[in-house]
């Protein structure tokens, strides 16, 4: 899916078409965001329009607010399942609740990426790998792979089924991270 495919899939949900841009962006980026993201992102200031945006999220249990230690300020977690169905990530990790350390973590990543809007941005394993095989052209053994060795049954059922019957094997493109394509030539 494009992000604009995304976007307007999620508007079936109520959001405007900026709403949705946005929540695409949380969604696939981390799955947590603060307000002041959503003022930079929408290029308004705080106030009711933010207000009523971070209100509908949570009055529709799209998402749960955490707040955090200074007072007023309040971490969003989305993690309805039909969001992250409609983007085309029903079984993301962002789904689930993050410790502190992890949703700032994932909170400097979607400001990495709001920052950099001219980056084409890959956040899921199926665009890292369609970039790396198609626009690279790298082979399939030039990407980067995790690679689990051990004797666990489960793991050595798995591994035949991947056709690595001598108990190791490989999973696909393991970036977690997302990673940012720029144009060709620049």
């Amino acid at each position: 899916m494009t992000p604009g495919e995304r976007a307007t899939a999620l508007q079936a949900y109520g959001f405007t078409a900026r709403q949705a841009s946005f929540v695409t962006m949380v969604l696939l980026h981390g799955g947590v965001c603060v307000p002041r993201q959503y003022c930079a992102f929408a290029g308004i200031t705080r106030g009711q329009v933010m207000h009523d945006f971070f209100a509908t999220l949570t009055a529709r249990r799209f998402a749960t607010v955490y707040p955090c230690a200074r007072k007023g300020c309040h971490v969003y977690h989305l993690h309805h399942k039909a969001l992250y169905q409609a983007v085309g990530e029903p079984d993301s990790r962002y789904r689930r609740r993050a410790s502190v350390e992890r949703a700032i973590e994932r909170l400097m990543v979607l400001d990495a990426v709001l920052m950099k809007s001219d980056v084409t941005w890959l956040a899921t394993e199926r665009e890292k790998v369609t970039y790396c095989r198609q626009d690279r052209k790298l082979s399939e053994e030039h990407l980067p792979r995790l690679i689990f060795e051990g004797n666990n049954a489960d793991l050595v059922i798995l591994a035949q089924q991947l056709g690595r019957g001598d108990g190791g094997f490989f999973g696909q493109v393991h970036l977690a991270s997302p990673a940012g394509a720029a144009a060709h030539g620049a």
